[in-house]
């Protein structure tokens, strides 16, 4: 059982209205008769301030039923008329701490249930003697033009913020943030600043259009602003000069959205006025989204199934793309922001430019500093003071259940970074129209209904209490108005189908109305916020719980009051995501009862909401980092107060763990210690992108000079260290120059994102963040105490070994300097925290030297999303394939390209001490020098053994490495082991053409002439291409290689890197003459090994199980497609070439992937006899990435097929197949290609995207003409029967097949003169 003791001092709920009574020796023989809408203890410790030995007499609910409410003013009416009791007099005892006229003489317990009865009574014959209070919805009006009335000051905190903007527009500054959580009255205090500073034309702009109607009761209700009219886009539209009209007679303010910045037609209707200066630009709440690239890196999809996924989500770019809203002319610009993590985090503002800093402590604080002096006042209400029925929230940071931790684990193991999001995942992300609805399904179904019934408190589970059937929430009238937050949107289907499925297995959730409003089933069906508040206000009206499931959408800048729980289902990347929509939780949700002469009661409905996380780490993570920003911002040295400022945000918002079956409070050390332990598994350049990106700074020249030349810190090219000249003191350091045009790592991306990750790579702010990790090397590489950017300048030229890291790692002594002066301060504490947080992990000297490493490497991590580092298995597994009994203690080793010293790791960790002093590395530049003689320092190996004077890339270098192969020759290695570099740009095809370089390092390996040679290598070789023709050659006729191991998708090997075509690693042994043991492992980790020999073709079959089956068409066919497959770009147009739009004389349609476009007849000089044949084509490029299959383990290989009628051509896009002089044979191969056992022939030998005519070696040529014997008028799966029995094939290849490839659809088989159809 759950110990839950915590929480009955914690939660409280929603609070019935309550009448108290309370006796005092201070006030002797008096009672004091009083009411609260909170707490009742709350209440009463509040007097005992005054009168500390008061004792409660007396409390009761405030209500006749449950809809009416009545005042203790009701009671004192009875007790003065009915009771004749006198009240306490200002003067009747002398000296009181506090005079209050609710204390009544002689009073008792008796008279007050008197009081109580008759009031009751009253109610029920209408006699209209007290006043009671009813909820009427009718009441809420609907405004379209409000009433000004208002006439209210503005309180403290506001005006303070009005007199920092005067003074920052005084002192010249235009780009101003007003930082503050909701409920500080932003629009409010915005107004008031453009009055204060005159503005005759004030522009707002929001990113949601539902914060309209806020603004414009603003504009039109307070006295304040009465000399201002309020425009919306429909206004402007509604007339050519609404806008010039109302600036001849009023000051104006104009509301648009970012959506109507980006049209034309108000701009275009009002030209003249944009074209005009406007006197303050009000930018609301947008900053607030997430980059689209921190949603997609959790989500582990295709870029068009991102793009799908964020159709409805704001997401940062709304902002930062709005091209408009950046060149508007303005005087002022003043932007609102209540979760502005990248403006503070950033350089945009100054501390000058920030003219308020408002958290949620601080409302907190007012409320309790206003409590404090106004709440023991009799004429003061409760909810008079500001920020009434803010609600506090209380967060739950569980474990998800058993069943789902093991299978995340497994996800993990697997390669899944972000398991939690991966363990929602449906089975489909789109729409599957099928009689399956695989979107409703998920593919981990089992765990996430064992997790709903723990949460629902149908199970019991160690890790999750089941708040759902928890008696205090239930009391309170908590978890009314749920939100889930999923990570997909089809899981939104899934979701709600899993409910509907398992009622019966429910004693809580199955009480709940969903509200879909993001899944692909109906996604239309909520199209905005009010369609979501009309069905939450339909079901409380009818006292019906409800949970909203959303991925995205809603969750910022909306407020639905109702919501006051949020289960949150997935894993971010973005603290701003996490915030936005936790604070959808923040919003007061208060009703009005109202008597018949209109005095009110406000009845706070939710106190306190409920946020239950399933990822603790970054709850705690997120708290951590919430605070530091407010530290930074408000204290000069914010690390060391840090622990104060979580202990004051944890007492407002307190966070509840299970720890050993015992619901605890976090305290602040909880917290520092699940942020260390985080830190210590991330990676060093991981943690630099975590440091705000000061683009300030570049305001130096000097930095920007030496930032300007680093690689961005995902770039393909990885981190190019080039040796700082200048600052190194004259010293000598033998370490060799690096290779400026070679990739420094594995670089093998797919080469098809281009243009716009390139651009993306190319910015200032992930090279700076480059820098940042170089700071964090040298704190980590460095043997001094170093806990902030001020040690590591100090220590930078203490020592030799400082001098040599420092060089190595390319910093600068002058360049750290300027940063500590003029770095924005929380970018400074930020870093300085990193730093001390390494310092802090480096000097674990109770760890074993292996684990140290393990922990150094964690650190090291990648240095770029193509320098791949060998993962500890893969390693550990490559070693185990050497002879385990032919090794000894003068056995020799030497890793041909160290990065990080794992290969040096996984043999001490096989062989022990006894090999430790026979182990050497090549590093593959100074960067990795560091880095294996970290891991050296660390194992106690003689750091000796690391090659200093050349780094592994001369080693391939023809015109120099006849010395440095000579030597090593001389040094007779028994083992060579690696993970050489994969390629090198060579500058072609927009920056992205690579040539590879991994076979010279094989290549070269065997030249030194070792026993073995144990090395991982792309697997694109197997079918050879661009440089690798002779090296496949090579590998296929070497009798030397013993065993193959062969991974069909690339991050089965390596997790968090996509290699086109796989991965594969061999044990060359030079004594082996028999056939190779090959090894193949799908994504799923299914092996299997046969014993073959590799030079049976060409080309390398890698699926042992479709040799028998290329066989068998051997034995039936000699002559192949690929004889027939026309050269690249047959009619010399190349994919980029744009023709005319529209048809003209002489002119041939010319096919693209863009669709038509029209070229000069006389200007095609290729192939002009195939114009006017019916052509077959396809696309270059194949359906899935690099043939990978999906989650069944199916592909589908072809993604499009076209039959282009006489008279056009097509693109270098397509592959010219095959021309014919009729139609009907032309519409025979388009069948043909369809079919799955051509497919699966072309699958074969596809490893890359791209398919040329090579490829096409294995498939047989057919007769097309009616001469055939294929009956080609047969459906597709019909003429797969007739070519599976054609080439004798058994029903287990049939089987193998039909299982391995997708049936094949599309709509019609022929292009028209206008539009293409045949799409598949």
């Amino acid at each position: 059982m759950i110990e839950t003791n915590i929480l009955a001092q914690i939660i409280t709920g929603r609070v019935e209205p309550q009448i108290y009574a309370f006796s005092t020796q201070t006030v002797p023989n008096y009672l004091k008769i009083g009411d609260t809408y909170r707490p009742l203890e709350q209440r009463l410790n509040e007097w005992r301030k005054y009168f500390p030995n008061l004792e409660k007499c007396f409390s009761d609910i405030a209500k006749v039923n449950e809809e009416t409410y009545f005042r203790d003013l009701a009671i004192h009416y009875y007790l003065q008329n009915e009771k004749h009791l006198l009240r306490l007099m200002p003067d009747t005892i002398k000296d009181l701490p506090h005079y209050s006229k609710e204390f009544f003489k002689n009073a008792t317990k008796q008279d007050v249930e008197e009081a109580i009865k008759d009031i009751k009574k009253s109610f029920l014959s209408n006699n209209g003697i007290y006043q009671f209070y009813s909820f009427n919805e009718s009441r809420i009006p609907i405004n379209y033009v409000y009433q000004r009335t208002e006439t209210y000051s503005p309180r403290p905190n506001q005006q303070a913020t009005i007199d920092k903007f005067i003074k920052a527009v005084n002192d010249k500054r235009n780009n101003l943030l007003m930082y503050a959580v909701m409920r500080f009255g932003k629009s409010f205090t915005s107004m008031c600043c453009a009055v204060e500073m005159n503005a005759k034309l004030v522009l707002v702009v929001s990113g949601k259009g539902d914060v309209k109607e806020e603004w414009k009761k603003t504009v039109e209700s307070h006295k304040k602003f009465k000399d201002y009219v309020f425009l919306d886009s429909n206004s402007l539209m509604n007339s050519n000069d609404a806008l010039s009209q109302e600036l001849k007679k009023n000051n104006v303010v104009v509301f648009l959205t970012l959506q109507d910045l980006r049209g034309d037609d108000i701009k275009t209707k009002h030209k003249e006025i944009f074209a005009n200066e406007f006197d303050l630009l009000i930018i609301d709440e947008t900053h607030y989204g997430a980059r689209a690239s921190e949603y997609g890196k959790v989500l582990n999809l295709t870029k068009a199934q991102i793009n799908n996924e964020l159709a409805e989500t704001d997401t940062a770019e709304n902002y930062d793309d709005n091209e408009t809203l950046k060149t508007l002319q303005t005087r002022v610009r003043l932007h609102l922001s209540g979760t502005p993590y990248r403006i503070l985090m950033g350089s945009e503002f100054t501390p000058d430019d920030i003219i308020a800093f408002y958290q949620f402590t601080d409302i907190a604080n007012d409320k309790a500093s206003w409590d404090e002096k106004n709440l023991a006042d009799d004429d003061v209400k409760e909810w008079d003071k500001p920020y009434y029925g803010f609600p506090q929230m209380i967060r739950f940071a569980f474990n998800p259940n058993e069943s789902s931790l093991k299978k995340m684990d497994e996800l993990r193991q697997n390669g899944i970074t972000y398991a939690f999001s991966e363990l929602f995942r449906p089975c489909s992300i789109s729409k599957d129209t099928s009689s399956k609805h695989n979107h409703k399904k998920f593919i981990h179904e089992p765990e996430i209904l064992d997790l709903l019934e723990v949460i629902d408190g149908s199970k019991e589970d160690e890790n999750i209490l089941g708040f759902l059937d928890y008696d205090k929430i239930k009391d309170g009238k908590m978890c009314r108005h749920i939100v889930c937050v999923l990570p997909y949107r089809a899981s939104c289907d899934a979701f709600e189908q899993l409910i509907a499925d398992n009622k019966d297995k429910f004693k809580n959730i199955s009480q709940y109305q969903i509200i879909n409003i993001t899944g692909v089933e109906n996604e239309h069906l909520f199209k905005d916020i009010t369609a979501v508040k009309n069905k939450i206000s339909e079901a409380e009206a009818q006292n019906q719980k409800t949970m909203t499931l959303t991925v995205n959408k809603m969750l910022t800048g909306s407020t639905v009051e109702q919501w006051d729980t949020m289960i949150y289902l997935k894993d971010t990347e973005s603290p701003q995501e996490y915030d936005q929509a936790i604070f959808r939780l923040q919003n007061q949700y208060i009703r009005e009862y109202t008597d018949s002469r209109g005095d009110v009661i406000k009845y706070n409905m939710k106190p306190q909401t409920l946020l239950v996380d399933f990822n603790p780490a970054r709850m705690f993570r997120l708290q951590e980092q919430k605070s530091q920003i407010y530290n930074a911002n408000i204290e000069k040295n914010g690390n060391s107060k840090l622990d104060d400022r979580i202990s004051e945000e944890l007492n407002i918002s307190p966070i509840i763990w299970l720890n050993k079956n015992k619901m605890q409070e976090v305290i602040p050390s909880d917290i520092m210690a699940a942020v260390s332990k985080y830190s210590a598994e991330k990676s060093i350049m991981d943690e630099a992108t975590d440091i705000p990106a000061d683009l300030s700074l570049l305001n130096d020249e000097r930095i920007r000079e030496v930032i300007s030349s680093l690689s961005p810190i995902d770039s393909k090219k990885g981190i190019e260290v080039k040796p700082v000249k200048g600052d190194g003191d004259n010293m000598e350091v033998p370490l060799p120059e690096e290779s400026p045009s070679v990739t420094p790592g594995n670089a093998d991306a797919d080469k098809n994102n281009n243009s716009q990750d390139e651009k993306e790579d190319n910015s200032l702010e992930k090279k700076l963040a480059t820098y940042y990790a170089k700071i964090l090397f040298f704190a980590f590489l460095t043997n001094s105490e170093v806990i902030s950017l001020e040690n590591i300048i100090n220590v930078f030229n203490a020592n030799d070994d400082n001098k040599r890291i420092a060089y190595n790692i390319g910093l600068s002594l002058n360049i750290l300097k300027i940063i500590q002066e003029k770095a924005n301060p929380f970018m400074l504490s930020k870093l300085d925290y990193k730093v001390q947080n390494i310092d802090t992990l480096k000097k674990d000297t109770e760890l074993e030297p292996n684990e140290r490493v393990k922990k150094a490497m964690n650190k090291f991590g990648r240095l770029s999303s193509s320098e791949i580092v060998t993962p500890a298995k893969i390693a550990e597994e490559m070693i185990d394939v050497l002879p385990q009994d032919e090794i000894t203690e003068n056995t020799k080793f030497l890793d041909i390209a160290s990065k990080q010293g794992e290969f040096t790791l996984a043999l001490y960790s096989k062989f022990g001490d006894k090999i430790k002093n026979n182990i050497y590395a090549i590093p593959t530049s100074t960067l990795t020098y560091e880095f294996t003689r970290k891991v050296y320092t660390l194992l106690g190996m003689p750091i000796e053994n690391i090659f200093s004077d050349f780094n592994s890339y001369e080693l391939i270098d023809s015109n120099h490495n006849q010395e440095i192969i000579k030597r090593l020759l001389d040094m007779k290695f028994n083992a060579i082991v690696g993970n050489p570099p994969y390629q090198v740009m060579d500058g072609g095809g927009k920056d992205t053409a690579a040539t590879p370089i991994y076979n010279k390092f094989v290549s070269v390996a065997k030249t030194i002439y070792p026993n073995y040679l144990s090395m991982i290598i792309p697997a694109r070789w197997y079918s050879g291409g661009r440089g690798l023709d002779d090296f496949r050659s090579d590998m296929l006729s070497d009798k030397h290689i013993k065993e193959l191991y062969d991974f069909i998708d690339s991050r089965s090997c390596f997790p968090a890197v996509d290699i086109a075509g796989g991965i594969c690693y061999f044990l060359w042994d030079k004594s082996n003459q028999k056939a190779c043991k090959t090894t193949s492992i799908d994504k799923n980790n299914n092996r299997n090994t046969v014993k073959r020999n590799l030079d049976d073709y060409n080309i390398f079959i890698r699926q042992s199980q479709a040799i028998s089956i290329i066989e068998k068409v051997h034995l039936h066919a000699n002559v192949f497609f690929d004889e027939w497959v026309y050269n690249s770009n047959p009619f010399g147009f190349r994919s980029f070439f744009n023709g005319k739009s529209q048809p003209f004389d002489n002119s041939v349609p010319l096919f693209t992937s863009r669709g038509y476009t029209y070229v000069l007849r006389d200007d095609i000089n290729q192939n002009t006899d195939l114009i006017d044949k019916w052509k077959v084509i396809i696309s270059k490029t194949s359906a899935e990435h690099a043939g990978q299959s999906d989650n069944e383990g199916k592909k589908r290989i072809l993604s499009r097929v076209v039959a282009l009628s006489p008279g056009k051509i097509s693109s270098e896009t397509y592959l010219l197949l095959r021309c014919f002089d009729n139609e009907k044979d032309a519409e025979n191969l388009v069948y043909y290609l369809k079919t799955r056992f051509v497919r699966f022939l072309l699958s074969t030998v596809l490893l890359t995207q791209n398919i040329a005519k090579d490829k096409f070696c294995f498939i047989p040529i057919q007769d097309f003409t009616s001469k055939s014997d294929i009956d080609w008028g047969k459906s597709v799966s019909e003429i797969d029967n007739q070519l599976y029995a054609k080439y004798g094939l058994s029903e287990e290849e049939i089987s193998f097949i039909e299982s391995t490839i997708k049936e094949m659809y599309f709509l019609s088989i022929f292009v028209s003169i206008q539009k293409l159809i045949i799409n598949l």
